[in-house]
């Protein structure tokens, strides 16, 4: 399997379990400090990743 197909995978696998369990609100910007730290991916890119990510999902949550 390529990085791009288990990267698609990943990204399901994220969509399914943010629907499923949700997010804390209150604890998001904390949360995406720790991600970002630990995956070693700029807080900014990975803001404007959950931003994109979250209106997606929600646009299909609320267009069902």
């Amino acid at each position: 399997m390529d990085e791009k197909r288990m990267g698609e995978i990943a990204l399901l696998i994220l969509k399914y379990k943010i629907a499923k369990e949700g997010i804390s609100l209150s604890e998001i910007n904390r949360e995406l400090g720790n991600i970002a730290k630990t995956i070693n991916v700029p807080l900014d890119e990975l803001k404007e990743f959950f931003i994109a990510f979250y209106k997606e999902l929600l646009e299909k949550i609320l267009n069902k």
